[in-house]
């Protein structure tokens, strides 16, 4: 293992202006939600695009809404950017590792992009408190498997992150596109229609590797399986009919586990 992957997990996430996590919410915060969007309860993306239909000229609700989805582009720099070091020390292809070093410099640009859209409205980065916060001690961990599969597993992250939570990202980068194009704002439909390109790119990136690793690895392909349920199931992102699948696939995993102690 490299010295530098051996200090990453000690290593917390920084940024100027430091992170204000929403999940540890000041009084302060607080009462600038109240008075700006409404509450806190409002400081979600599909919320605030449903303000912002509502209301096109209030320019305050699409500041919160680039600062609400800015936030996780620059968790994700921090993501990926670890993992282009991290993955080193595991038995993965180096276009893999590549891979991780073009979506660290995609989430850049993101994150560019965002901050020029909420410049661009009269605000500022850092005005909002962060949905997501980076890594490295300062957002809560993610609850650990009860199959024991390791969350630093390229198999797992991939489907976790590029399959997942990437997918969901296209789902709302087109609706926030769309919504520029409702309340005519061009600057926003351009940046979340470019934004949405990226993440079709990152989705087939994960489907691609895990096929890839898993292609001579059956319970490779079941570690991801797991990832990617586990995963829609805490977002609660997933249809009736899906949830029944689910359910089905975690039963028989339980089946297998209880056949193999036997």
């Amino acid at each position: 293992m490299s010295k530098l992957s051996e200090r990453l997990p000690q290593m917390r996430s920084v940024r100027d202006p430091a992170y204000r996590p929403v999940f540890a919410i000041t009084p302060e915060d607080r009462a600038l939600l109240e008075e700006r969007i409404g509450g806190a309860q409002h400081y979600n993306a599909p919320m605030l695009r449903r303000l912002a239909q509502a209301d096109p000229t209030n320019i305050e609700v699409r500041k919160a809404l680039v600062s609400n989805i800015v936030s996780a582009e620059f968790a994700g720099v921090d993501a990926f950017g670890r993992k282009v070091c991290e993955w080193q020390d595991w038995a993965v292809p180096w276009e893999l590792i590549m891979a991780m070093a073009r979506q660290t410099w995609d989430e850049v640009r993101h994150a560019q992009l965002g901050i020029g859209l909420i410049e661009g409205y009269g605000g500022r980065i850092g005005e909002y408190p962060d949905t997501l916060a980076g890594q490295g001690g300062v957002a809560p961990a993610a609850p650990a498997s009860p199959y024991g599969d390791d969350p630093a597993d390229p198999v797992v992250s991939l489907s976790a992150t590029n399959v997942s939570l990437e997918g969901f990202a296209l789902t709302l980068f087109q609706g926030t596109a769309e919504l520029g194009k409702q309340i005519g704002d061009g600057l926003m439909e351009h940046c979340y229609d470019y934004n949405w390109a990226d993440e079709v790119t990152h989705t087939a990136i994960g489907d691609w590797f895990i096929k890839k690793l898993a292609e001579t690895d059956p319970e490779a392909e079941r570690k991801a399986l797991r990832a990617h349920a586990r995963a829609e199931q805490m977002r609660g992102m997933i249809s009736g009919e899906q949830l029944a699948e689910i359910k089905q696939f975690f039963a028989e995993e339980d089946e297998r586990a209880n056949l193999a102690l036997g």
